[in-house]
């Protein structure tokens, strides 16, 4: 394996070629593959012949379980709508088929399972984001619930009996019952969610179980703690501290202030990378009616993670940006949320004795990788600026 010096080496000497930002890539050779137990069942390869269906697929999360479903053999389908930005697929574009549907028409919906007739149906399409929630609470209520219910009629009027389709829970659903564990939260904790993302969670798992109990559909809800990876957007908080990073070391934030919310917060934080898998192994062995916590068991401080982050560019000073130019951070009240748990932490017992998933997370290489993402995100938004400084790997080397 290459060492992470000859890798910034290598990738200096690349970016001076062909004039590009330079971005560490050490990332590339260093994630592990998810772990599961020698019992598990997910060791099996059970995708041949079958096909999944993904909505959501131009998304974080959508994106990374496509390349999964794609490793385990599955002819995989994607669901887009007219105007969806390709760039997370475009890596496995040409291996998947591309299905355009407004979910929120229920017509369209029943004519695009009519013609797919999936065996899988990986549910990932939604207002995905929490704090948008508050501000745009009858678009998120509207669009995560009869996305799934014109999905769930769907299949019923179809009589697909056999399609499992996978719906993306949340862990905002467990919302003030946070506060009343000390410690991880389980599957049985009170449905008590704060925001109205984390209510049209909640409505969407009661009717997708409903489908269950009156249709005999199946359906399985992996109620998602924070998953991050490369391909997000701004509005996930460590997300958007790696873009105003980046935008900082391009000199497009001046003065150089990274803005953020209550940091005294602590959230458990997952890779997608290593967890989509484990969805895909959930949509195959789990019975229906299956609610699981998906998480790493692990929570951080937003406060650590922030300052880990910034550690990484050139543009912090110590003194928390006490240099003159450096980057500094600032607490901005408008970023702060009418309700924000303190801390949240996934009981992961119930996904561990379905899939004999071991988490392994990696949140320093996470950060990074976060951070080279919006370093190549910036650049492609604002090419007419300077490149990037370089990376701490790429100062070290440059001093040898």
């Amino acid at each position: 394996m290459l060492s992470i010096w000859r890798l910034s080496f290598l990738a200096l000497l690349n970016s001076l070629v062909r004039s590009e930002p330079v971005v560490a890539v050490a990332h590339v050779v260093s994630r592990s593959p998810t772990f599961f137990e020698e019992w598990s069942p997910c060791h099996a390869t059970r995708g041949h012949g079958k096909k999944a269906l993904v909505t959501g697929i131009t998304g974080m999360l959508g994106s990374h379980v496509a390349e999964a479903l794609l490793e385990k053999g599955y002819e995989v389908a994607g669901v887009v709508r007219p105007r969806s930005n390709l760039r997370n697929v475009a890596a496995f574009q040409s291996k998947v088929t591309l299905v355009t549907a407004e979910l929120t028409d229920p017509w369209r919906v029943l004519r695009l399972l009519e013609s797919q007739r999936p065996d899988f149906i990986f549910h990932f399409a939604a207002q995905a984001f929490n704090s948008l929630s508050f501000e745009q609470p009858a678009e998120t209520l509207h669009t995560n619930l009869m996305s799934t219910l014109h999905l769930l009629e769907a299949m019923r009027e179809l009589k697909l009996k056999s399609t499992k389709i996978i719906i993306a829970g949340s862990s905002t659903v467990y919302g003030a019952s946070t506060e009343a564990y000390d410690g991880p939260v389980p599957e049985e904790a009170p449905l008590q969610p704060v925001s109205p993302y984390g209510v049209s969670k909640a409505a969407t798992e009661m009717l997708a179980l409903s489908y269950v109990r009156a249709h005999g559909l199946h359906v399985v809800v992996p109620r998602f703690f924070i998953h991050l990876a490369p391909r997000g957007v701004e509005s996930l908080a460590l997300h958007d501290f790696a873009r105003q990073v980046a935008m900082v070391e391009r000199g497009l934030l001046s003065p150089p202030v990274l803005r953020h919310g209550d940091l005294s917060t602590r959230r458990d934080i997952t890779d997608i990378v290593d967890s989509a898998p484990v969805v895909v192994c959930l949509g195959e062995v789990a019975p229906s009616g299956t609610v699981v916590n998906l998480g790493s068991n692990v929570s951080y401080s937003m406060q650590h993670l922030l300052h880990e982050m910034v550690r990484l560019s050139p543009s912090w000073g110590e003194g928390n940006g006490s240099h003159l130019g450096k980057l500094r951070l600032e607490q901005d009240v408008s970023r702060l949320r009418a309700y924000d748990e303190r801390i949240v932490m996934a009981n992961i017992s119930k996904v561990q004795q379905l899939t004999g998933w071991v988490p392994r997370p990696n949140i320093s290489l996470l950060l990074r990788m976060l951070l080279d993402y919006w370093r190549h995100e910036t650049a492609f938004r604002f090419p007419e600026t300077n490149a990037a400084p370089r990376t701490r790997e790429e100062e070290a080397m440059a001093e040898l």
